[in-house]
């Protein structure tokens, strides 16, 4: 879902809702410029919280900020989308590096790691093909609207993996 600001989000841009690349280079400046400022403290203010909750809501961002561009025809629209998902960026991943440091074992930690780059390099490999596809065949609300449902999958997946539900499986497992 991630990569498709790299590929269906300029096609559908400058395709379907006649804007200039140059307006698609701007919102990236944006991306950038909300990046630099906000992260670290945004971070700061949520280090505290359990893990999942980041984890959770940056899916959710992503969801809507992909998932909303089937409904936006408008310069501010698109803005408003790309801050949405920015949001879900700057959440989501400096918590999934803080979630696979809690979850892997000390002596796996760098094997979680290399798993968890591999998997962002076969999404970056594949996510922008795939969503192109999608783009020609279904159009744009097939489009975002798999990414919605994606990125509402991937949170739910997210809930399901948080500790409280990890410990429970391991105690089913174990009475079994």
């Amino acid at each position: 879902m991630f990569f498709q600001h790299e590929s269906a989000l300029p096609l559908y841009m400058v395709q379907y809702l006649h804007m200039s690349p140059a307006f698609y280079g701007t919102l990236f400046t944006i991306n950038t410029l909300l990046i630099v400022a906000l992260e670290v403290p945004l971070n700061a203010a949520t280090s505290r919280w359990p893990t999942t909750w980041p984890l959770v809501i940056g899916c959710l961002l992503f969801a809507v900020g992909f998932g909303a561009l089937a409904f936006v025809s408008s310069a501010p629209g698109v803005l408003a989308m790309v801050i949405v998902w920015t949001f879900g960026e700057m959440m989501l991943f400096p918590a999934m590096a803080a979630h696979l440091g809690e979850i892997a074992p000390a002596s796996l930690r760098g094997t979680y790691m290399g798993a968890y780059s591999m998997s962002l390099s076969v999404a970056l490999t594949l996510g922008p093909w795939l969503g192109t596809q999608l783009l020609a065949t279904t159009g744009p609300v097939g489009v975002w609207s798999v990414m919605f449902a994606l990125g509402v999958l991937a949170a739910a997946l997210m809930v399901y993996a948080a500790p409280p539900h990890r410990r429970r499986r391991a105690a089913v497992a174990a009475e079994s």
